[in-house]
């Protein structure tokens, strides 16, 4: 799932504070039903007591009391469910946010002059919305799903003539009038895609059904939405959601993993030959203070080094796009320290 209306609006407001005094953020991965004393307080504690270790004077002092605030929250308040629980608090800022996330992030503990949100960030773009149509000459089932689970779905019917058996010319005035109604449920469900992108902005598109269903609707994807396109696979309309939406959530995600590898090999190949393209931390690092940096690609092995939360840091203030590579696409970064960038000039 993606974040809540109610979480979006609040994770906007931690975005636009301004750098000031200190803030404690923490990110604990839970599990509903668990209950606390069996892992949860151990875990916060653990992150807890090493962020303590980096700290000393007065932000050693913050950081206890803030800590404090925390675990008397999650001890006494906090009822576990999502995946993660992410608080973000300082005391002369007034400020305390407490958000219950769909979104797997495992455990740590920042402090900042600003709230750490690069984990929460990282997961969102790394984890795009997908939508799904299953499709067949009169019926669609549309989905959009986060994590392969579904976020939220509905079914689009149109009233299409039968097959008809006999011959003669009525007979064909029916098929005609049968294929138009089908060229229209194609176009209603073109429509129904392009609302559903506003509505919920999808990275991915994958569509299902048989082939000529398939195809028929393919065909007529507008130029914003065939980039978009990740796949489409056969399958019957009488599937389960889950079965769709993890046939589709799989198809989006090798479209995911070949968009990586060949941003990887892109700014593999303009480094070594020179182009705008940035390779290993020292580079990187430099071509992200400039505010010269396009795109900016780091492997998932090397999220929340202090490399990686600073250079998602300047790319954020500098407008870079952020991606997070695996596989395939973080081996060939992993000569350079896992991280390349290309480059605006």
């Amino acid at each position: 799932m993606r974040l809540e209306p109610e979480d979006e609006l609040r994770l906007n407001r931690l975005r636009r504070l301004v750098t000031g005094q200190g803030v404690l953020s923490v990110f604990l991965e839970t599990e509903p039903g668990l209950a606390l004393h069996h892992g949860h307080i151990a875990q916060l504690m653990d992150v807890l007591r090493d962020l303590r270790r980096t700290q000393s004077g007065d932000d050693l002092a913050r950081v206890e009391a803030e800590s404090e605030r925390v675990l008397r929250f999650v001890r006494e308040e906090y009822v576990p469910h999502g995946r993660t629980l992410a608080v973000f608090s300082s005391s002369p800022r007034r400020l305390w946010e407490a958000l219950s996330l769909q979104l797997p992030l495992r455990s740590l503990a920042r402090f900042a002059p600003k709230p750490y949100l690069a984990p929460l960030e990282v997961a969102l773009e790394d984890h795009p919305r997908v939508a799904i149509a299953l499709v067949n000459e009169e019926r669609a089932r549309l989905f959009t799903a986060v994590f392969s689970e579904i976020e939220a779905e509905h079914e689009v019917k149109e009233h299409v003539p039968g097959r008809q058996r006999q011959g003669g010319w009525s007979a064909f005035k029916y098929q005609r009038d049968r294929e138009r109604h089908i060229r229209e449920h194609f176009r209603h469900l073109v429509v129904e895609l392009q609302d559903l992108q506003k509505a919920r902005p999808y990275k991915w598109l994958v569509i299902g059904g048989a082939d000529d269903a398939t195809s028929a609707l393919v065909n007529l994807l507008p130029k914003t939405l065939t980039p978009k396109l990740a796949g489409t696979f056969r399958e019957e309309l009488f599937k389960t959601d889950d079965e769709v939406v993890k046939r589709g959530a799989a198809i989006a995600d090798e479209a995911e993993r070949a968009e990586e590898l060949s941003l990887a090999e892109e700014i593999r190949d303009r480094a070594f030959a020179g182009g705008p393209a940035a390779l290993g931390w020292d580079e990187t690092l430099q071509t992200l203070g400039e505010g010269r940096v396009h795109r900016l690609a780091i492997g998932a092995a090397k999220l929340a080094s202090e490399e990686a939360d600073r250079a998602i840091e300047l790319a954020w203030q500098t407008g870079a796009g952020v991606e997070v590579v695996h596989g395939s696409a973080e081996d060939v970064l992993a000569a350079s320290g896992g991280v390349g960038a290309l480059l605006r000039y």
